[in-house]
């Protein structure tokens, strides 16, 4: 009677697409016992169905069972997988939100730094382009003055004054 009841579900999942409609979740099974079934038979869990379906002389009741077997173990990876999956996804949101919590802790823990203000040079830009223009030194109208330039004035006016 079994073998019945399986092959009936098997016809069943047949009729309403087959392995494909299994994997999308799509069939519709009934959930009423066979009718040769008596209210007081017990479901038969699946490690004993799949037991007795190995003692079956039957081959493709044999074949059934190792087909059986192929696709729990494969259930129950991709649940496992699906299960770490949901784990790591909830972990990494947790420690997101604890990260935002302690930089937004730490901002506040923070000393203010004052902004740091640049020294004003101890020059006038006008008196070292002047000076540029007059010894043919490249130097830009406006801006910063280079470095170089900078440089290079100040070790001229030194000469000249200290003479």
């Amino acid at each position: 009677m079994t073998i019945a009841a399986l092959r009936r579900l098997l016809d069943e999942i047949d009729q309403q697409g087959g392995p494909e409609a299994a994997r999308e979740n799509r069939l519709h099974l009934s959930d009423e016992s066979p009718e040769h079934m008596t209210a007081t038979t017990e479901p038969l869990p699946v490690g004993r169905l799949l037991k007795w379906a190995d003692e079956q002389p039957d081959r493709d009741v044999r074949d059934q069972a190792a087909r059986a077997r192929v696709a729990l173990a494969s259930l129950r990876k991709r649940y496992d997988t699906d299960q770490e999956l949901t784990a790591i996804t909830t972990e990494a949101e947790q420690l997101k939100q604890r990260l935002a919590e302690l930089l937004a802790r730490k901002e506040e823990l923070m000393p203010v730094k004052p902004k740091k203000r640049r020294a004003s040079p101890s020059y006038e830009a006008a008196t070292v382009r002047a000076w540029a223009r007059e010894n043919s030194i490249p130097c830009p109208p406006l801006g910063r003055v280079p470095k170089a330039v900078v440089d290079a004035w100040l070790a001229a006016t030194r000469v000249s004054t200290a003479s």
